[in-house]
């Protein structure tokens, strides 16, 4: 008896369920395969949570990386945070409004869009933090020249913070890893 054309229920969802995690669609993520922040370098802008600030509205990720971008001369700027606990990429732009909290501008979301990562993605976000957590940025932080550009690069891992900004991306290749994984986004 022949089975030519026709394929069996079970194997035709196996494999669109492979398809679907390896191309990062319809499937959540699967539990990461490499240890975050196995080392981590001493460093002057490593600090505790509580001394680390954020202009973002909400919680920060217990465990993951945070890029924001934006400019001295605008009230608006960029954030892409990488939630390793939940598996998400978070993109956010927010604005400072007029109103004031205890002396100080407070900042509004005009647009927030989250989306569940894949195992390789995050995968591929542990393994650029973890060559952050452990190395020192060989790029100068600054831009050479009159700017107004801000750039803030954070991990997290628990209680402990590694923070660098400059007026241009320190770590620009964890950067640019981020802003490749928010593309894929849209």
């Amino acid at each position: 008896m022949r089975r030519e054309g026709r394929v069996r229920p079970l194997a035709l969802a196996l494999a669109l369920g492979w398809l679907a995690s390896s191309t990062g669609t319809g499937v959540a993520a699967a539990e990461p395969r490499i240890a975050y922040a196995p080392h981590k370098l001493v460093s002057p802008f490593r600090t505790d949570r509580a001394g680390a600030q954020f202009a973002l509205p909400g919680d920060l990720p217990r465990r993951g990386a945070l890029v924001a971008t934006g400019n001295a001369l605008s009230p608006t700027a960029t954030w892409i945070i990488v939630d390793l606990d939940a598996r998400t990429l978070r993109r956010a732009t927010t604005r400072l409004s007029d109103a004031t909290r205890h002396g100080k501008p407070t900042t509004v979301i005009e647009h927030d869009a989250s989306r569940d990562l894949t195992a390789s993605e995050i995968d591929a976000a542990i393994a650029a933090a973890n060559a952050v957590w452990a190395t020192r940025d060989p790029a100068p932080i600054d831009a050479p020249g009159p700017t107004d550009a801000l750039c803030s690069v954070a991990l997290f891992d628990g209680g402990d913070v590694l923070h660098e900004f400059g007026a241009a991306c320190p770590r620009a290749q964890f950067v640019q890893m981020l802003r490749a994984l928010t593309e894929r986004s849209r």
